[in-house]
């Protein structure tokens, strides 16, 4: 395959300069002529600039950067000799799944689809189950026991109330009578019966507190049971069940004996994954109906030699980078800081890095393959560094073609001054500034262009076709 991709090489070369020479120069003179003077008017100043510019220039406008798929990549501040490269993949963190399953069985209605995006709050099915209706009937009992025990202290209080004004009526009668030198026999016989029957309604009392205190307590207790079956907070199926509601608590009618069905909502932000269950179908008990993703909560894991383990440790500097060729920018990359598996892996001699960031790049995805670049030496002074794959090898010269800082529309072509390498990313020595755009794609058409059987070309520019035409000298 090497052998034919050459040889197409050499044919398309072939085929080039062939064209160039028989048909892209009379082209570009013949245009020249037809125009007259205005014609010739305007091929004067692109004349003059072919031979005052250097002969390491092409022009490329934009049409030309469309047509051969030329991109451009910034020159980079690394540290290239102290980088690991390590190959992972992204996976989805625990808490960014969250599962669904029913409190009862019943009959569920879906009201989501696959792949659908939810927020938080949004329903996603109803479940229309038996057990609810007994639920409700815990919660009539529960209810009205409470009605009992509020009507029970009442009457507790009353007669407790009623026996003290007693007791003080007659104490204030038999003052009066002391005052005249009287004695009442007949009263002071019914303030020792009163005062003997103290303690039995106080006891009253105190059972009636008791009472109104466990009914409350169960009724709390089942509403709790009814909010997790139906998966709302208690608020939601009682809001009046406090103390300021008491008064009130033959009047009112709480919300829970309106549900007919339960209808369960989205408790976090995410995506509809899997959908077990068909719709109308029967659940039981602890079913899984359907789980939601959260996409953006991403780690990377990577498993790193455990020769590599002394270069590594915990919240070391680290960013995860895309796999080469797909169309990727190299410089669309995430960082953050790793942490160390708790253990190796004894079979594959590896040890478990995970790498977490704030941001994650556009295009990680759970199961997308990656690589982690690991800086293992802080101290190392970065350097102007260029991807590998920009640059080519032009006979005995290495080369990559930088973009002209002035004129976006024209590309240099600069023989590489390299240095350390760590194995996607090379050390420019000279020729670069950090911030340069250094050609990424499209660079072997550029290298065919200015290059001709090992000699280089006096420079040119390209036609919006893709075609090369080469500066007359």
């Amino acid at each position: 395959m090497m052998k034919n991709s050459h040889g197409n090489w050499l044919t398309m070369i072939g085929f080039v300069n062939a064209a160039l020479i028989v048909l892209g120069v009379g082209a570009c003179r013949d245009n020249a002529q037809s125009h007259g003077g205005a014609g010739r008017s305007a091929a004067r100043p692109s004349e003059a600039h072919s031979d005052n510019a250097p002969s390491n220039r092409i022009d490329v406008p934009a049409s030309v950067r469309q047509n051969l798929g030329v991109t451009f990549v910034e020159v980079e501040r690394r540290p290239v000799r102290s980088t690991i490269r390590i190959p992972g993949q992204y996976e989805l963190r625990p808490e960014a799944r969250r599962d669904y399953h029913v409190m009862l069985a019943g009959r569920i209605e879906l009201l989501v689809t696959r792949h659908q995006q939810v927020s938080k709050g949004d329903p996603l099915f109803h479940l229309d189950s038996p057990g609810w209706l007994e639920m409700q009937k815990e919660l009539v009992t529960s209810l009205n026991a409470m009605k009992r025990s509020h009507a029970d202290l009442a009457v507790a209080e009353a007669n407790l109330n009623e026996l003290k004004q007693a007791i003080e009526f007659i104490e204030q009668r038999l003052a009066n009578f002391a005052k005249a030198q009287m004695r009442q026999v007949e009263l002071e016989a019914q303030l020792a019966d009163k005062r003997n029957a103290l303690p039995r309604v106080e006891a009253e009392l105190g059972a009636a507190k008791v009472g109104f205190n466990a009914a409350h307590s169960s009724y709390e207790v089942t509403l709790n049971r009814a909010a997790s079956f139906a998966g709302v907070p208690a608020e939601a199926l009682d809001p009046d069940e406090s103390d300021e509601a008491h008064s009130h608590l033959a009047d009112r009618e709480p919300p829970w004996r309106s549900i007919r069905r339960l209808t369960i909502r989205a408790e976090a932000d995410g995506v509809v994954d899997r959908l077990p269950i068909t719709n109308r179908g029967w659940v039981e008990t602890g079913d899984l109906v359907l789980d939601t993703v959260q996409p953006t909560m991403l780690c990377f894991h990577a498993e790193a030699l455990q020769t590599d383990i002394s270069k590594f440790r915990n919240e070391q500097l680290a960013r995860v980078v895309p796999p080469p060729g797909g169309g990727f920018d190299l410089q669309d990359y995430a960082e953050g800081h790793i942490h160390m598996g708790v253990e190796a892996h004894p079979e594959r001699r590896t040890i478990s890095i995970l790498h977490l960031s704030e941001r994650n790049p556009q295009w990680a995805k759970a199961g997308m393959t990656a690589y982690l670049e690991v800086y293992t030496n802080g101290s190392e002074t970065p350097v102007n560094a260029i991807p590998e794959s920009a640059v080519v090898r032009d006979g005995l010269e290495r080369v990559f073609f930088r973009r002209d800082p002035k004129n976006p529309d024209v590309v240099i072509r600069v023989t590489a001054d390299l240095g350390a390498s760590d194995g996607r990313w090379v050390e420019v020595k000279s020729g670069v500034r950090a911030g340069d755009e250094i050609v990424l794609g499209g660079v072997y058409p550029l290298m065919l262009a200015s290059s001709t059987s090992g000699a280089r070309q006096s420079g040119g520019h390209f036609h919006p076709d893709g075609t090369f035409h080469a500066n007359d000298d």
